[in-house]
């Protein structure tokens, strides 16, 4: 069955309690994001955008609101659950990695793909071909102590893209890679979302890579608005 959003987002909010004070981080913020479109979201530091991405994503669950990821709706849902239905459908390139440091660099890539279901041969080799086209051949047997920042984004990278995912969530997905690297990662994420109809729901400081979206909205005050700048 076909489903015309990736995404949707009704009346959510977030809060956190901190003593006897609650900080409302988003509120009553609605969004729908179309399968296959490229969306950038942006901000300011602190204006939560990463506890966006994780609410959307089904890594968090919202204080209100409800979401609904690739047709199902993840009320209800334990972590369990949400982990299950994203499995093989939903990839993700974090800002801190998120690499595990007792794999090498191809274990990490593999592991992505066993969990979705892939023989381990197969999955050796598609982890192998994966890291080759972010050129890290040679670091493939490397662990992510032993590898640069930009090294472990492009692992990371190459781990996200291993199940061709329905849909790709990126937090600064060139934060951390030097300006010919990051042109790279960019025409990477392009090429999947054309090749494959992926979603790409993006979160950037990078004006060229938000400029290159269909959409950019902007997190202001736990809402969000067009982006105009």
């Amino acid at each position: 069955m076909s489903i015309p959003y990736a995404i949707q987002a009704n009346n959510i909010a977030k809060t956190v309690t901190s003593g006897h004070q609650t900080l409302t981080i988003l509120e009553a913020l609605d969004l729908a994001v179309a399968v296959g479109e490229r969306l950038a979201i942006v901000g300011t530091s602190g204006s939560g955008k990463s506890s966006l991405l994780a609410l959307l994503a089904g890594l968090d669950v919202p204080s209100a609101g409800t979401i609904t990821l690739l047709g199902r709706d993840l009320a209800g849902l334990d972590e369990d659950a949400r982990a299950a239905w994203r499995a093989g459908r939903v990839g993700f390139v974090f800002q801190s990695f998120q690499l595990l440091d007792g794999l090498s660099a191809q274990e990490n890539v593999m592991l992505a793909l066993e969990l979705a279901g892939t023989a381990r041969p197969a999955a050796r080799e598609r982890a192998a071909t994966l890291l080759a086209d972010v050129g890290l051949t040679a670091r493939a047997g490397h662990t992510p102590r032993q590898l640069s920042g930009g090294e472990q984004q492009r692992v990371a990278l190459a781990r996200a893209f291993a199940c061709q995912p329905d849909l790709l969530f990126a937090d600064e997905p060139t934060g951390n890679l030097d300006r010919a690297t990051g042109e790279q990662v960019i025409e990477r994420l392009f090429a999947m979302n054309t090749a494959h109809g992926t979603t790409l729901v993006l979160v950037t400081h990078d004006d060229t890579l938000a400029a290159r979206c269909d959409r950019c909205l902007r997190l202001v005050d736990g809402r969000l608005v067009a982006d105009h700048a």
